[in-house]
């Protein structure tokens, strides 16, 4: 195989992680079985134009663990959002049981928000290190998703 299939592969590498969550899928929808197969999973999301933060409620997940404060990123530039430059990051500030607080960009308090995305970019972040995970299954990030307001 040539150094070219290797570079631009489109499987993953981590196999053994791609695995776990299938078998976990397998035994819960196929089996009836009560275990954890997926992330947390956004249910709402709350934000005010006048307000500095945005509240993010999860479910799916008995309790959520924060690996780190990165990921999230908004756009207050309307119509123009569809430039991956517009989105400025926007960072965890705060934690309280399935909800977390993010912290808007100063350069967006007073306007409003186009929309809110995490894990969005081809590469968001180093591996097994995304924000948000389930707290009682480390190997179950939540997914990447854009809310549009």
């Amino acid at each position: 195989m040539s150094i070219y299939a290797y570079t631009f592969s489109i499987h993953p590498r981590t196999k053994i992680d791609v695995g776990y969550r299938l078998s976990r899928a397998g035994l819960a929808v196929g089996y009836n079985q009560q275990v954890e197969y997926q992330g947390p999973i956004v249910s709402n999301v709350a934000y005010a134009s006048d307000s500095k933060t945005i509240n993010i409620t999860y479910t799916g997940v008995v309790n959520i663990e924060l690996r780190n404060p990165n990921g999230f990123e908004v756009c207050c530039q309307g119509s123009k959002c569809v430039d991956d430059t517009l989105w400025v990051p926007a960072t965890v500030s705060g934690k309280t049981g399935l909800t977390i607080t993010i912290t808007v960009s100063s350069s967006c308090v007073g306007q409003q928000l186009y929309g809110l995305r995490y894990l969005w970019r081809e590469t968001p972040c180093p591996f097994k290190q995304a924000a948000v995970y389930s707290s009682t299954d480390g190997n179950l990030p939540s997914p990447p998703y854009i809310k549009i307001f």
